[in-house]
């Protein structure tokens, strides 16, 4: 632990000097450009995550401490997996009309839950090298990329579902339920890692499986109940 502090002060105070250099440079001039300076900053606050507390932990653990570690996070969010069986088993009439275009809700829980873990991703990195610039950022522009990417993707697979099933309402039950997929994941991967990491919990352990997990709720039961609304019976 006091190696470590060593390096972690040794790294602030190239920072610091990186600050000082870069400010001279600009008032004197000289052969650095400010990029240049940017550009160390940016090597120097990477290598925090590398020397991070967490990561020293990790690595001393033993076999039997990692399983536990991460079993806990695991059953929890395997109490809301049987949640989001239970609203699966609560639209049997859906699943058993409509067959063929249930057969697309693994995609979007696949693809909502992919753009959660990215969401998370990008937040934990931050919080690491750290770059973050404030929740109501961070969650207003998950939020815009997801609406973005949903017009691709949602539009691709609607369509695809509509030729599929016949049905046109079925490029609506996949638009919904994907933008409410995606929705969800911005929110609950921008969110969930800045919980954990506010309590002192490493959010790239936990964030993952909470996001996933919640997001299956949300997909799945908005999948279902549009299925369930805008199909004729």
């Amino acid at each position: 632990m006091e190696k470590l502090d060593q390096e972690r002060k040794r790294i602030a105070e190239a920072v610091s000097w990186a600050h000082k250099v870069r400010e001279r440079l600009l008032q004197q001039g000289g052969s650095l450009t400010l990029s240049d300076i940017e550009e160390i900053e940016k090597e120097l606050r990477e290598t925090l995550f590398v020397v991070s507390d967490e990561a020293t932990q990790v690595e001393k653990m033993s076999i039997y401490q990692l399983a536990l570690r991460r079993a806990i996070p695991l059953s929890i969010t395997a109490i809301i997996g049987l949640g989001v069986a239970s609203v699966i088993q609560s639209f049997e009439g859906v699943l058993r009309q409509y067959a063929l275009l249930v057969a697309f809700a693994p995609l979007v829980s696949g693809v909502s839950g992919n753009f959660g873990l990215q969401t998370a991703t990008v937040i934990i990195r931050a919080l690491a090298v750290m770059s973050f610039q404030g929740v109501a950022k961070a969650l207003l522009r998950e939020l815009f990329v997801g609406l973005l990417c949903n017009l691709l993707v949602g539009s691709l697979a609607g369509m695809v579902a509509w030729l599929t099933t016949g049905y046109w309402q079925a490029f609506l039950v996949l638009y919904i339920s994907l933008a409410a997929g995606m929705l969800t994941s911005a929110l609950m991967g921008t969110v969930i890692p800045l919980i954990f990491h506010r309590i002192g919990v490493d959010p790239a352990l936990v964030a993952g499986p909470f996001e996933t997990s919640l997001q299956d709720l949300a997909s799945y039961g908005v999948f279902l109940a549009t299925t369930l609304l805008l199909l004729p019976p």
